[in-house]
């Protein structure tokens, strides 16, 4: 055999074995490592489970999604968690870190949405449309973009009017405490986890939080009164987001599952569950004999006078940044309401 028949033959062998090793390589599982500081008993972390699957079912098994069984970081630290390769990805709420995603807040005001399942889609479809999340997701990838359902009052006593809520120290996350202030209420900023054992206490006597945390956190039977407000007194914007260079190493089908499950497709996923979570935690409050009632339309015009100040917030730090607020929150809260 000449040289040139044994050259071509090693190159031959060599380039098999590097397709065969390749075939190996793209055939074996990417495993994923999640952060997570809700409690176990919290709906979303069965719901964080059931969208993971979604995302496995959509890779085609490929793609394996383990979640922590306690927290690394206390809420407000998730995004650096993931930011600093600790977690390949988390949950995090926008809210918990003032200044960092300001566009992405803008989902808070009030009035926004009269359910998760409506609202979480449109705000990612209008987030990334715009490319905002390049700009504020800085270091991550944002993989879901989501809301709560409607924020409403629940309370110790009796609130019906802004007459009642005057001096009332409020439990609220980052983008409640303008509302409860502009209110006249007295906004005590704390996690979500942390509501239970201030009410136990005291140190304050009514929170803002969806229906679905009478369960999640166990307050049913701290608060005895619960105002509903159609399209929610306000809502907190979360997300599930990805370390950059984690999302840039990942395999074409693991990107692919991502891009079906996440996305608008997620986002409605995990809305859905929340309003069924929402609906369970209205069950619970009935049975305790809490007494639920609903603004009136009267009232509500006047709240809305009084919190407008939040609305013309996100409205200004947009214009701040050179761009229409206005149109912005329009487009925003039209995609939210489906």
């Amino acid at each position: 055999m000449s040289k040139m028949s044994k050259r071509i033959l090693l190159s031959s062998a060599v380039i098999l074995g590097m397709a065969g090793a390749s075939g190996v390589a793209s055939a074996q599982t990417v495993t994923l490592k999640s952060g997570h500081w809700l409690p176990p008993f919290h709906h979303y972390t069965k719901t964080t489970k059931n969208w993971f699957r979604t995302v496995e079912a959509a890779s085609g098994g490929k793609l394996k999604i383990k979640l922590d069984k306690s927290a690394l970081a206390k809420p407000p630290g998730q995004y650096d968690l993931v930011k600093n390769g600790v977690r390949d990805m988390t949950m995090g709420v926008a809210g918990y870190t003032p200044g960092r995603f300001q566009l992405y807040r803008m989902a808070e005001v009030p009035f926004a949405t009269p359910s998760a399942e409506t609202g979480s889609p449109g705000l990612h479809a209008w987030y990334t449309k715009h490319g905002f999340d390049k700009k504020e997701f800085t270091g991550t990838k944002l993989i879901v973009a989501f809301v709560h359902g409607p924020g409403i009052l629940h309370s110790k006593k009796e609130i019906k009017t802004i007459e009642d809520i005057k001096g009332v120290k409020i439990r609220v996350g980052g983008g409640g405490v303008l509302i409860a202030k502009s209110l006249g209420a007295v906004p005590v900023a704390m996690s979500a986890t942390k509501a239970n054992e201030s009410l136990t206490r005291g140190t304050t006597t009514a929170a803002f939080f969806p229906y679905e945390s009478m369960k999640g956190f166990r307050l049913s039977k701290l608060v005895k009164y619960h105002l509903e407000v159609p399209g929610g007194l306000y809502t907190t914007s979360f997300f599930i987001n990805m370390n950059k260079n984690k999302w840039d190493g990942l395999p074409g089908f693991a990107k692919a599952a991502f891009n079906k499950a996440g996305g608008p497709a997620g986002a409605k996923f995990i809305g859905r569950h929340w309003d069924d979570a929402d609906q369970v935690g209205k069950n619970l409050v009935k049975k305790a004999g809490n007494k639920i009632q609903t603004i009136s339309p009267e009232e509500k015009m006047r709240w809305a006078k009084a919190i407008k100040v939040v609305r013309e917030n996100w409205i200004k730090k947009a214009n701040d940044k050179g761009l229409n607020g206005e149109e912005l929150l329009r487009e925003l809260l039209a995609m939210m309401k489906g």
